[in-house]
């Protein structure tokens, strides 16, 4: 029979601190964590008019996907949409480009941008179906889309 003796090594180990934390955070979160979109099914909605007239609709950016990801508005009324960015590390946008629509979208929230609600207005002028994504990185391709209905 052998008797082992085990001794304590005065090791000390690399401390990242908060900083180099966040970092590791940041880069394992960003690195493809959340549904799909493409794994999503179609959540729609009919934006509501308040008494001033204006066409409200929230919208919630998650990774990576839009809920609802199809929005239903009425052509030559103002619309506001509340953006609700839900992931902290992942940056993302929605962007919906139709000048001749009247349609402008461009808002994003980056990684750890501490407004993560904000505002997009315009007021559609052309009846259609418009494209609306997220332009990060490989995002509209992993299904970070949606669809603005004017009618």
């Amino acid at each position: 029979m052998h008797a082992w003796s085990f001794t304590k090594r005065n090791s000390r180990r690399p401390s990242l601190g908060f900083a180099g934390t966040v970092v590791v955070v940041a880069l394992v979160a960003s690195a493809g964590c959340g549904t799909p979109g493409t794994k999503m099914g179609v959540s729609e909605v009919t934006a509501r008019s308040g008494a001033d007239g204006v066409q409200a609709v929230e919208i919630e950016v998650h990774s990576f996907y839009f809920k609802p990801n199809r929005i239903v508005v009425e052509a030559g009324k103002p619309v506001d949409l509340t953006l609700k960015f839900k992931n902290l590390f992942t940056p993302h946008n929605l962007t919906c480009k139709q000048p001749d629509g009247g349609i402008s979208i461009d808002k994003s929230a980056g990684i750890l941008s501490f407004r993560r609600t904000k505002h997009a207005r315009f007021t559609p002028m052309k009846p259609g179906e418009y494209e609306f994504f997220c332009g990060v990185g490989s995002h509209m391709m992993k299904g970070m889309t949606g669809t603005l209905v004017v009618r």
